[in-house]
Formats: C-alpha cells, sequence, structure tokens
C-alpha cells in the first residue's frame, strides 16, 4: 500500500472556497490512483485554507504526470465556483511535486494540472503529455477568439465567445455566463446624471481569470466614483459652454492638489516647460532631431534670428543637430464631429524646438497644419503674448489626441491585448514563456474591456469630450497601426532613429536605457543564436514557439488578426541606478533555481533576442516595477 499526502491550497480571496465536491486522481509513469475524494471533519476548502489528505495506492505510481481535480455537485447546493492556488504532493519516498493552480475552477467539471517544472514541447515525449497539450489548446482556442472591432483596428478578443463550460471541458480558464456582444448596442445606455453612455452588459460577464478581483474592482470603483461625482458637482461633465477666464479652469483642481499640480499652475504658459515636456511628459517620443528643414515648414533665419542670438543661425543649429521637430501628420486627415450641436476642429501642428546652451529646449516656431501659405501663418516667440500662448495650447491639444489615442491606448492596452491573446491560444498552461507572462496579463483584456464599453462605445466618453469623436479615433489608431514599424518597439533603434541619445535631461531616455541594459546582462537573457544553431538543437520546429510569437489568429469571418511583441516585466530602478545595478540572483538561490533557470534559458534561445527584450522593455516604460517571479 502507497500512500501519497496531499497539501491543498485554497486561495485568499472573496468567496474563494466552495462547497462542491473535489476529488482528485494521480496519474504517474505507472499507473493511476483511484478517484479519492477530498473530504474531512469540518469545512473542506475554506478561502486562505491550507489542508492535507491522503491518497492511497495499491502501488506506487512511479513519476507523477498529471493531477486531475474533479470539481462535483453537493447535494442540492447550487455550483460553487474554486480558487485552487496549488496542491502539493508528497510521495512515499518524501519525493514532493508542486502542482501550481492559480485559477478559478467553474461549473462542474475536471481539471488537469500538470507538475510546475516549466516544459516545451521537445521535453515531453509520453503520448499523454502531448496529447494533453493539444486539447488543452484547443479548449482555449474554442473559448478565446478573435474578433475585427473596425477595419484597422487591432483585433480583440471576442466576449461573445465566452461560453459555459461544463464537464466536457478539460481545463480551467473558463466561464459560466454567456457574454452580450461588444457590438450589441441594447445593451449601451446613459448612466442616471451623466452625459456619456456605458456598454453596461459587456461589463457584467468576463472569464474569471482575466477579471478583476474583487478587491481590485472595489478599488477601482473607490477611486473612479468619488472622482466622477466631483465632476459632477464641480460641473464639469454637463458644462456646454466655454470658460470665460483661464482661472475659472482652477476649479478643476481644487481638490488632489499636490506639488507638482502646483507647479504646472504657475509655469504652464514658460516656454522652457513647454520644451520640457516633449522630454519627460506624458508622450516623450515625438522628438526628432532634423539636419534640415521639412518643405512643409517654412522657416526662415529672420524668422527665429531673436531667439537664437547673434552668435548663431539656422543653418548651424540644424547642422549642430540642435534643431528638433514634432510633426502631428497623423491628425490632418482626422475626421471631426460636432458637440452641443457646434462643429470642432483640429489641428495638425509642426513645431520647431531648439536645444539652447543652457540645455534648455524651447519652442521656435509653431505651424498650426500641414499645408504652408497665407491661412496657415507660423507663430513665433515674437509675437503677441496670447496669439504665442494659443499656438502652444492648440499643439498642447494636438499632443493629448495622439498620446491618448495612440501612445497610450493604441501600443500599451490594444497592442498588449494581441500579444495577451496569442499567449492564451498558443501556449499551454506548462510552457515558461506562458508561465512568465501570465502574471502581467492577467487583467489586460478586463481592462481593454472596460475602455472598449465606456470610452470606445457610441456616445461614450469619447464622442461626448474631444473634438474628433469615435470615429475619428479609429481613424487614429488604424493610421498609427498602418505606420508602425519594428524600430518603435526596440527602445535604442528607436532613440537613435528620432536623433535624441545625446539630447540633455531626457530622463525617459536615460530610464529606459538603464532598464534595457539590466535586461540584456540579466541572467535570464537569451544569447543569440543562428537558425542553423536552432535547427541542430531541435528547437527550431517547436510548434509553441512557431505559432506564438506570430500568432495571428482568425476572427470568425477569416480575417487574419495582428500579434505584436508585448511586454513581460519590469526590474526595480532607481534615476541614479546604474545599468551594473541590475538584481542578481542571490548564490544562495542559484542552485536551487538552476533547473527552472535552464528551462527558460533553452526556450528563450529559441526566440529572436531583440524580440524577447522589446517585450520586457514595453512594460518597463508602461507599468512600474514588477519583480520576476522566481527570484
Amino acid at each position: 500500500m502507497a500512500v501519497y499526502r496531499l497539501c491543498v491550497t485554497t486561495g485568499p480571496y472573496l468567496k474563494a472556497g466552495t462547497l462542491d465536491n473535489i476529488s482528485v486522481t494521480l496519474v504517474g509513469t505507472c499507473g493511476e490512483s483511484p478517484k479519492q475524494r477530498l473530504d474531512r471533519m469540518g469545512r473542506d476548502l475554506a478561502p486562505g485554507s491550507v489542508q492535507k489528505y491522503k491518497v492511497r495506492c495499491s502501488a506506487e505510481l512511479g513519476e507523477l504526470l498529471l493531477l486531475r481535480v474533479h470539481k462535483e455537485r453537493y447535494a442540492f447546493f447550487r455550483k460553487d465556483s474554486w480558487y485552487c492556488s496549488r496542491i502539493c504532493v508528497t510521495e512515499p519516498d518524501g519525493t514532493v511535486s508542486h502542482f501550481p493552480c492559480y485559477q478559478w475552477i467553474e461549473g462542474y467539471c475536471t481539471v488537469e494540472l500538470r507538475p510546475g517544472t516549466a516544459r516545451t514541447v521537445c521535453q515531453d515525449s509520453l503520448p499523454l503529455l502531448l496529447d494533453h497539450r493539444t486539447r488543452e489548446l484547443r479548449a482555449r482556442q474554442e473559448c478565446y477568439r478573435w474578433k475585427i472591432y473596425a477595419p484597422g483596428f487591432p483585433h480583440i478578443v471576442d466576449v461573445s465567445s465566452f461560453q459555459e463550460m461544463e464537464s466536457d471541458k478539460k481545463f480551467a480558464l473558463t466561464k459560466t455566463t454567456t457574454c452580450v456582444d461588444q457590438d450589441d448596442s441594447s445593451g449601451n445606455r446613459y448612466l442616471p446624471g451623466f452625459p456619456m453612455k456605458i456598454d453596461i452588459p459587456s461589463l457584467l460577464y468576463m472569464e474569471p481569470n482575466i477579471r478583476y478581483s474583487a478587491t481590485k474592482t472595489a478599488s477601482l470603483l473607490f477611486n473612479a466614483i468619488p472622482a466622477s461625482l466631483g465632476m459632477k458637482l464641480r460641473g464639469l461633465l454637463d458644462r456646454k459652454g466655454s470658460w470665460k477666464k483661464l482661472d475659472d479652469m482652477r476649479n478643476i483642481f481644487w481638490c488632489h492638489k499636490t506639488f507638482m499640480t502646483k507647479y504646472v499652475t504657475e509655469h504652464w504658459r514658460e516656454d522652457h516647460f513647454f520644451g520640457y515636456q516633449y522630454l519627460n511628459g506624458v508622450n516623450p517620443i515625438m522628438l526628432h532631431c532634423i539636419s534640415s528643414l521639412p518643405s512643409k515648414l517654412p522657416v526662415t533665419n529672420d524668422m527665429v534670428a531673436p531667439l537664437l542670438g547673434q552668435s548663431t543661425c539656422l543653418q548651424t543649429e540644424l547642422e549642430r543637430g540642435n534643431i528638433f521637430l514634432a510633426d502631428y501628420w497623423i491628425l490632418a486627415e482626422a475626421p471631426t464631429h460636432c458637440l452641443n450641436d457646434r462643429p470642432q476642429y483640429v489641428a495638425a501642428p509642426l513645431c520647431l524646438l531648439w536645444l539652447s546652451p543652457q540645455g534648455a529646449l524651447v519652442p521656435l516656431a509653431i505651424q498650426l497644419s500641414q499645408t504652408p501659405g497665407p491661412d496657415s501663418p507660423i507663430f513665433l516667440p515674437t509675437d503677441s503674448d496670447w496669439d504665442w500662448l494659443l499656438a502652444k495650447t492648440w499643439v498642447r491639444n494636438s499632443e493629448f489626441l495622439v498620446h491618448e489615442n495612440n501612445t497610450h491606448f493604441l501600443c500599451t492596452h490594444l497592442l498588449c491585448e494581441a500579444f495577451a491573446m496569442a499567449t492564451l491560444r498558443q501556449l499551454p498552461l506548462c510552457h515558461p514563456i506562458y508561465k512568465l507572462l501570465l502574471p502581467h496579463t492577467r487583467y489586460t483584456l478586463q481592462v481593454n474591456t472596460i475602455a472598449r464599453a465606456t470610452l470606445l462605445n457610441p456616445e461614450g466618453l469619447v464622442d461626448q469630450v474631444t473634438s474628433i469623436g469615435r470615429q475619428g479615433l479609429l481613424y487614429l489608431m488604424s493610421t498609427g497601426l498602418a505606420h508602425f514599424t519594428y524600430t518603435n518597439f526596440c527602445l535604442p533603434d528607436s532613440l537613435r532613429a528620432r536623433g535624441v541619445l545625446a539630447i540633455p535631461n531626457y530622463y525617459y531616455r536615460d530610464d529606459g536605457l538603464k532598464i534595457w541594459a539590466a535586461i540584456e546582462r540579466g541572467p535570464w537573457a537569451p544569447t543569440r543564436m543562428s537558425t542553423s544553431q536552432r535547427r541542430a538543437q531541435g528547437e527550431a520546429s517547436l510548434p509553441s514557439r512557431a505559432a506564438w510569437p506570430r500568432s495571428r489568429g482568425t476572427s470568425r469571418s477569416g480575417t487574419r488578426a495582428l500579434s505584436c511583441p508585448t511586454p513581460t516585466w519590469t526590474l526595480p530602478s532607481s534615476r541614479t541606478a546604474s545599468p551594473s545595478n541590475h538584481p542578481q540572483i542571490p548564490p544562495k538561490k542559484k542552485e536551487r533555481c538552476k533547473h527552472e533557470e535552464e528551462q527558460f534559458l533553452r526556450v528563450l534561445q529559441t526566440l529572436p533576442f531583440s524580440l524577447f527584450s522589446v517585450r520586457l522593455n514595453l512594460l518597463v516604460c508602461t507599468w512600474g516595477p514588477l519583480q520576476p517571479r522566481w527570484l
């Protein structure tokens, strides 16, 4: 008689426990155990509990390959979800095998868990494990389907494909309620007292393992509701007219004051602060160093001579690499719409900036359209104060549109969603890259669904508060995506292409390059390998590797969907840290982590070096510090 000891951990989340019957079956190389119900005196599987059980077998099972978790009805009680964190199995000889789960198990079903050690397909030789990988991916591809949101738009998750998965669906990441289609306008309705519509049904249903936890949902509501009510009470949401004077806008910021808000309030009109925002503001990727002026911006030396001084001229500064251009060409054909029955306008400015000998970046000239001529004057710092301030205000308005729609929402949210979807559809739970990415892409699909239900929906917030509206937003994103290149994802290449490697006080560049260097020098960084070397090692034909980075998916209409490099994690870093200060695995942990590290390095070597670094670096610049899971 062989006795296997199980230690079952239930997650500490709200309603993580279950009243359903939970049974397990151990599967080894020499056979499998009888189905054993996990039942003790008192309450089993309560939230946050760690409980021990025994599974008795007539003989030892050999190396454990799978652990089947059976979830079945208990008496007359209704279905009860269960969040299983992990199950540890101690074999008769004392060997401990860890079976991580970390997911909600819904309905009545059987979930098959594999040991926690990451494995690629080339490391699975047993037909049982190969078949398990295939069935798992097939089930998830049926659950997570691509959807075409708009022409030229990155493809998104089709939330209407989340269907109830009963016992015939063997793998978790399941759903209990069918979701309303994102395009179903019947659910797009006004909230009482608020001037924009929200697609409420699409917010109510989401696959449990990718939706917000109860605590995160409470935190979101705790921050969003007071802010919305505050704007409502101050009349900002319902305002239909213009401000009478600039000081009226101070009423918007009467609460949540900080040192930064005070500084911006006092200095926002200054040219030095205007230029500084291009380096360390919300969108520090617009500047391009130019050696000659474009024909669409006919600035002459006489125009800018009063600012440059007598010791230099425009041509000299161009040759020295001190002239920069912010070009908002993408807004030239952007459609506009009407707000409060008034037509709205948008500018596509060209902003010329100069790096002064003091190291300050200041604006030299502004043209508010892409076509020079009598109807498109060039504004200069020597113009009247109000004319110059108005020109800079139009530039900031264009900056807002490009940043929020393309730099932030497109590049941070939607492209990450494409990669998160490819990960879910093409990599099994045991794959090392899946283990690496999942903690950092868990909420990507949920937050994007919220954005589409509140911002991008017809008559939503974008339609109510921006000059371009929803149609203009879709235009900007589709146009931006069409002109997106792989260089945009690689921080060193992007900085070099824009010619901003030497500009001073550029903290976005300084911090980003330090983190990039830490990633390249870290113990997990892959080495460069030629295709022949990878083929010689038998890695070039990995199905999951081939499918995942290139996964484009197929929507129901058969159109290919976009997949782009997505970030994974960042490392702790301070502004004063040097590249050599990146975290290292402590010596005592190296031996313990050696096997897992080899697994990671082996699969990472099958990926192009820069591709993996890109995915890490994008998160570096957008999502804040996260620790690698195995440190």
